[in-house]
């Protein structure tokens, strides 16, 4: 009999490891020993299906589109299937933060990203951090710029068979991201290279960028001449997907209807400040007519970039001799030209994230600056948009303590789920929550940096009524840019960067104040319920701590964290 039990046990064994189960959990799984076991399968690839294909660029394709959605179907099954009564509160909100990323991955197959996003197939965004960067790149980098730089004319050639009646404005973009890399193909790569360049290389790097710039040409020929587009608003996902995404991926309160009423409370009480700002400082003028006196106050042209690192060691220095926060060490921030794919979108500046440099996270700081195409009337504009005091709340909201510090600590995260996927509304909601409190912090310093930042809130709040307004039908593209011009005071060019932006991410630009006033009404939260112990640098450190989630997990994290000051029944809700 006993053969005939192993067997038996054998054959069940095996069958439970083809079910995506391993025969060591089948004997010994507890339900946070299954989720654990889901996220490493997860993250070392055992639901992702892939094309067969051996192509450079494969992921680019339809097929591999399609075989996401799969995967992600799969991966929910598994998610599902495990018992979350059983889990820690940490691992529930894990969970459910995994359910929102897997449920958006399936539903986003509807969207036919690859027939629709002409700019997907201009890749070469990888390698211009790489090549812009003061420090050349090593011989295995540039190794890698080559297969980039080739890679790239596969993924066009991908484009031209995919692509089918996408957003005209959407083409528009690609084409002015084509000819800027086109120019940095041109005599700024090539002079890096030949420069640069180990002298095994130099000879095939310069063949694969000359033909890869014929390539764009054609691409972008392509784009303009070519390619049938298809309706002039066919970006908008409608109000159905944007109330799903507010509900099911970020765990919000509102639906878009909502989302409006809201910003307009929140704009009219931004613009009553800013009005009594302004008369205090001139009451001869209206609040337009002191911000466009602000705006005349910038740096020259090519100097915008060290404007904004001044400010930003400006900041740095406060937080470490006010102790307001630790920083993890070691680190840095670096600050480099914003890459020609994201121009059209970035007005300012953004936080490119950060990788690692000799050992060292190393932040990347993209900043917009003149370019030598610029028209003497387009380089004024954008010297005004860059004035000394919205760079000042931008350098803040960007570095130091903001996205930077925010990703310093994300790095530091055991949670693999929040480590790996982040929430706009937590990432946005703490870049307003941290000029706030620079600002209790004394770190304003002039009038132009708290008109600046009153100014910013402004436009924030113009973002919430905006975004959902133009992806549901209640506002037009052109309609979106007048008020940025006319209600909240943007220079044109940067009001159609930023509505470009809304109409590729939607539900990303209501993330700023929505996400800082729930950050606030925590803080207040824990200041009423803890008293004189409360601190602020605990708040901060704990918040920053338990990483990227939407709000309302966010909340449920902290709360826990402060479960031993404020009792066992706010830290088990």
């Amino acid at each position: 009999m006993k053969p005939r039990w192993i067997l038996v046990l054998f054959s069940l064994m095996v069958m439970m490891g083809i079910g995506g189960c391993s025969p060591l959990g089948f004997f010994s799984s507890s339900p946070s020993r299954a989720f654990e076991s889901f996220l490493d399968d997860y993250f070392n690839g055992a639901f992702a299906l892939r094309p067969s294909s051996t192509e450079p660029m494969a992921w680019l394709s339809a097929t591999a589109d399609s075989l996401r959605a799969v995967s992600a179907s799969r991966a929910m099954r598994e998610l599902t299937a495990i018992d979350t009564s059983q889990l820690s509160m940490d691992e529930r909100i894990d969970w459910q933060q995994m359910e929102a990323m897997l449920k958006r991955e399936v539903r986003d197959r509807s969207l036919n990203i690859p027939a629709r996003i002409p700019g997907q197939y201009l890749t070469l965004g990888t390698i211009y951090g790489q090549v812009a960067r003061r420090r050349p790149p090593t011989p295995e980098e540039w190794k890698n710029i080559r297969k980039a730089i080739d890679d790239a004319r596969v993924a066009m050639e991908t484009g031209r068979r995919q692509l089918h009646e996408p957003p005209p404005l959407w083409v528009r973009l690609a084409v002015n991201t084509a000819a800027r890399y086109e120019e940095f193909l041109g005599e700024p790569l090539v002079t890096r290279i030949k420069t640069a360049a180990p002298d095994s290389l130099r000879s095939a790097l310069l063949h694969s960028t000359e033909e890869t710039r014929h390539a764009l040409v054609r691409f972008r020929i392509f784009l303009s001449d070519t390619l049938k587009p298809g309706k002039d608003d066919s970006w908008g996902v409608g109000e159905e997907y944007y109330d799903w995404l507010l509900k099911e991926v970020h765990f919000l309160p509102y639906n878009s209807a909502q989302l409006i009423e809201e910003g307009w409370r929140r704009h009219n009480e931004t613009k009553k400040l800013l009005k009594d700002l302004a008369q205090r400082i001139d009451p001869e003028k209206s609040w337009k007519e002191v911000i466009e006196e602000m705006k005349s106050r910038h740096p020259e042209p090519g100097r915008i970039m060290e404007a904004y690192r001044v400010q930003s060691d400006r900041a740095r220095r406060l937080l470490v001799v006010l102790d307001l926060v630790a920083i993890p060490e070691p680190e840095t921030l670096t600050f480099v030209p914003t890459p020609p794919a994201l121009r059209e979108t970035y007005a300012w500046a953004g936080y490119g994230g950060i990788t690692i440099q000799d050992k060292v996270p190393t932040g990347r700081f993209f900043v917009t600056d003149i370019v030598p195409e610029m028209s003497p009337d387009q380089v004024e504009e954008k010297l005004r948009a860059q004035n000394r005091g919205w760079i000042t709340v931008i350098a803040l909201h960007e570095g130091y303590p903001g996205h930077h510090l925010q990703n310093l600590y994300a790095m530091k995260s055991s949670r693999k789920v929040r480590s790996r996927f982040g929430s706009t509304y937590y990432g946005e909601g703490w870049g307003l929550y941290a000029e706030s409190w620079m600002a209790r912090s004394g770190f304003y310093q002039t009038t132009d940096d708290s008109l600046a930042w009153l100014h910013m809130r402004l436009w924030r709040t113009a973002r919430v009524i905006i975004d959902p307004s133009i992806h549901t039908g209640r506002m037009t593209y052109e309609q979106a840019i007048r008020f940025f011009v006319e209600e909240v005071g943007l220079e044109r060019s940067a009001a159609e960067a930023e509505v470009n932006r809304y109409t590729t991410w939607p539900t990303q630009a209501p993330s700023y104040i929505i996400g800082w006033l729930e950050i606030e009404k925590l803080r207040e939260e824990l200041r009423q319920a803890l008293g004189e112990q409360f601190s602020e640098k605990q708040f901060i450190e704990t918040l920053l701590g338990v990483g990227s989630l939407p709000l309302e997990l966010l909340k449920r994290a902290v709360r826990y964290q402060y479960g031993y000051q404020l009792g066992k029944v706010v830290a088990n809700e």
